[in-house]
């Protein structure tokens, strides 16, 4: 799923113009150039029926850094664009449905400089083809 939601975001011409190729899973290297998103999987569980697994719902959290309020509410504004409501097949995973559970402003200090960062939870219900 982790792929299959990078091509997404990176297919996705307001994303791309904002953080260009800047994503990452679990946490920015060190030194990285604002503006830039951060995702990470902070739950989630199978729905079963009688043959086994078939959706999964997997809650991700997109937290987006940028040196301004306003830079990092912009790529939050493009991720929760594209994603609330997609539904869609890339990279193998059929993604039937997101859903923006939480948008909040949070706080962050890195080693060099402090950033603004604006954090989401989305919902993200798939399954392999």
């Amino acid at each position: 799923m982790e792929e299959a939601l990078t091509a997404l975001l990176l297919s996705d011409a307001a994303v791309k113009r904002l953080i260009g190729t800047r994503l990452h899973w679990g946490r920015a290297p060190q030194g990285e150039k604002p503006d830039y998103l951060v995702l990470q999987t902070i739950g989630g569980s199978p729905s079963y029926h009688m043959q086994g697994a078939s959706l999964v719902d997997q809650r991700v959290q997109f937290d987006a850094y940028a040196e301004t309020y306003l830079a990092a509410k912009r790529i939050s504004e493009a991720v929760l664009q594209l994603l609330s409501g997609y539904r869609g097949i890339i990279s193998g995973v059929r993604i039937k449905g997101g859903f923006v559970d939480n948008i909040r402003d949070l706080p962050t200090e890195t080693d060099v400089k402090k950033l603004f960062r604006r954090s989401a939870d989305i919902i993200i219900w798939h399954s392999r083809l």
